[in-house]
C-alpha cells in the first residue's frame, strides 16, 4: 500500500486464518461460553487469524444483536492475541453500516463485507457503491471484499472490484476470495497495490501457493491447520511430491465435508475434537447420528487435525 494507507493497513494480513463456527446451545441461541474452547482449539491448531461470521459462521443466519455479540466475545477472548476479521455484510445496509460501526469500536482487526443477495447489484458500479457506503463508515479500519459467487449469485471479475475499488475505498486492503478459480487469483496477485487476496478454498492452498499465495481463509483451517503448514512446508522446501502428497489428503477431507454439507459437518468434526458448538439453523439441520458415525469413520485415518478425534461412542452418539 502507499504511505497514506500506512495507517489503515499497518500490516500484512498473512497465514492461515480460521472461518470460525457459531456456537449454539439446544435451544438455539448463542453459547458465549463455547468460544473459550473454540480459541484453544484454534491456538492448538496454530492459527494465524480468525474470520468471524463467514459461511462457516452462519452470519446470514444471525440477527444484527447476534453478530455483534458473536464478535464482542471473541475479542474478549482473544485480548488482541490474535487479528480478528468481522464478516459485516448484509442484504440490509444500514444494517451492514452498523454491524461495520459496531465491529470497529469493538476492536476488530479488520472488516470484510460479500455483495447483497436479495437485491444483488446489477452492475460492477452499483457493487462497488455498496462496498464503499461500509466502507466509509469505519475509514480508519482495513476492509476486506468478502467474494463468494456462489452463495450471493454475484460475480464480477474480482480483480476489477479491486481496482474500481480502491477509487472510492481507500480502506480497501484486499479480497477473501472465496473460489477455487485460479485464473482469478492470479489476476488478482498481479494487481499494483499490494493487496492481500486471502484464498478462501482451502483445497487451493497449494497451486495458490505456486502462485505466490500468503494467506487463505477456511473453515477446516481451525481444526486441520498443521496439515495446511505441512504443505507450506514442504513446497518452500522444494519437496513438492511430499507438498503433493498432503495436499491429496486436503482435498479428501474437503470432498467428504462437503458430501455432508460442509457447515454441518464441520460442526460435527470440531465436536470430535473437544469443542461442541451445537446445531446448525434452520435450513440447516445437524448431522444425525448415523452420518455423525459416518463422518468419523471416513475421517479417523487422516493424520491432519489438531487433535486426535474422539470417537461417536465417547460422545455418546
Amino acid at each position: 500500500m502507499s504511505d497514506t494507507d500506512a495507517g489503515v493497513h499497518p500490516e500484512p494480513f498473512r497465514g492461515l486464518f480460521a472461518s470460525a463456527p457459531t456456537p449454539f446451545n439446544a435451544d438455539g441461541r448463542f453459547n458465549g461460553s463455547t468460544v473459550v474452547r473454540q480459541y484453544e482449539l484454534f491456538r492448538d491448531a496454530g492459527v494465524s487469524g480468525v474470520f468471524i461470521c463467514g459461511i462457516e459462521g452462519e452470519g446470514h443466519s444471525l440477527s444484527v444483536a447476534e453478530r455483534c455479540a458473536v464478535l464482542e466475545t471473541w475479542v474478549g477472548v482473544t485480548s488482541g492475541e490474535l487479528p480478528l476479521i468481522a464478516h459485516v455484510g448484509h442484504s440490509s445496509l444500514r444494517d451492514a453500516v452498523r454491524l461495520a460501526e459496531h465491529a470497529a469500536k469493538a476492536g476488530a482487526t479488520a472488516l470484510a463485507a460479500m455483495a447483497p443477495t436479495y437485491h444483488p447489484p446489477a452492475t460492477l458500479e452499483e457493487l462497488i457503491e455498496y462496498l464503499a457506503a461500509i466502507a466509509a463508515a469505519v475509514p480508519n479500519t482495513p476492509f476486506f471484499f468478502y467474494d463468494v459467487p456462489d452463495r450471493s449469485g454475484v460475480s464480477f471479475p474480482t480483480e476489477q472490484v479491486l481496482e474500481w475499488g480502491r477509487l472510492r475505498i481507500p480502506n480497501l486492503v484486499g479480497v477473501n476470495l472465496t473460489s477455487s478459480d485460479l485464473k482469478t487469483f492470479a489476476r488478482c496477485q498481479q494487481l499494483d497495490g499490494d493487496f492481500d487476496v486471502l484464498i478462501g478454498s482451502e483445497e487451493s492452498w497449494l497451486p495458490g501457493l505456486a502462485l505466490g499465495a500468503q494467506g487463505a481463509v477456511g473453515g477446516t483451517i481451525g481444526f486441520a491447520a498443521p496439515l495446511y503448514r505441512r504443505i507450506e512446508e514442504a513446497f518452500a522446501a522444494g519437496d513438492i511430491d511430499r507438498a503433493r502428497a498432503e495436499h491429496a489428503k486436503s482435498l479428501q477431507l474437503g470432498r467428504v465435508l462437503q458430501e455432508f454439507g460442509a457447515v454441518r459437518a464441520g460442526k460435527a468434526l470440531v465436536s470430535m475434537l473437544g469443542v461442541d458448538c451445537g446445531i446448525v439453523r434452520l435450513p440447516l439441520r445437524p448431522l444425525h447420528d448415523g452420518e455423525f458415525r459416518d463422518l468419523h469413520e471416513r475421517l479417523s485415518d487422516l493424520d491432519i487435525f489438531a487433535r486426535p478425534l474422539s470417537s461417536p461412542a465417547e460422545l455418546g452418539r
